[in-house]
């Protein structure tokens, strides 16, 4: 176990590193925030088709008369075929049909649905990874790591990674979190 719980860790290459950088007490929150959104963002391009994306942009979005009428919860309903078994697909699905319902119209109840999507996203890996270390680390480890989870979830807000989900195409781009290489960009001075 030399080299850490996080490389038993039973998730993609994305969640394992961010539960690397959180075990480490030299990343900021602000650093963990932005491999925490990349995690998300590499989830939301795996697994929601570009063809459920459109669809409801064009059921949520286009509607001339959007703001009169807003999609029934069958309409949407019936986008689950463009899930392809995607567990973040239909998770985005039930998310919109909750915008929906709640009132929500056009571009904000498909904003609402993805916020609320990514949070639970990271609700379910950050409650796997702190079982993990729970079960595989010391137990003054487990609540560090614990600790660091809770300061991800209140730090920045998702609005950036929310609008990049909503725009689609290459604004989905997974970018690599910054890296910092040089002497002088290294670790701030607490």
């Amino acid at each position: 176990m030399s080299d850490g719980p996080h490389r038993s860790l039973p998730m993609g290459r994305r969640w394992k590193k961010l539960a690397e950088c959180m075990d480490n007490p030299s990343f900021s929150t602000e650093s963990l925030c932005e491999r925490r959104d990349s995690a998300i963002l590499d989830e939301f391009s795996r697994e929601v088709p570009d063809t459920l994306m459109s669809a409801l942009r064009i059921i949520l979005c286009s509607s001339d008369q959007s703001s009169l009428f807003s999609p029934s919860g069958d309409e949407i309903e019936n986008l689950r075929m463009h899930t392809n078994g995607s567990s973040v697909g239909n998770l985005l699905i039930d998310c919109v049909i909750e915008a929906v319902n709640c009132g929500a119209s056009g571009e904000a109840a498909l904003a609402a649905a993805c916020s609320e999507a990514a949070n639970e996203i990271f609700d379910r890996h950050g409650r796997g990874m702190a079982e993990h270390y729970q079960r595989e680390a010391r137990a003054n480890r487990a609540s560090y790591f614990q600790s660091r989870l809770e300061s991800v979830q209140e730090g920045r807000s998702m609005d950036d990674l929310v609008n990049r989900i909503v725009l689609g195409g290459r604004a989905m781009v997974a970018r690599a979190p910054t890296r910092y290489s040089g002497l002088e960009e290294g670790v701030g001075i607490l």
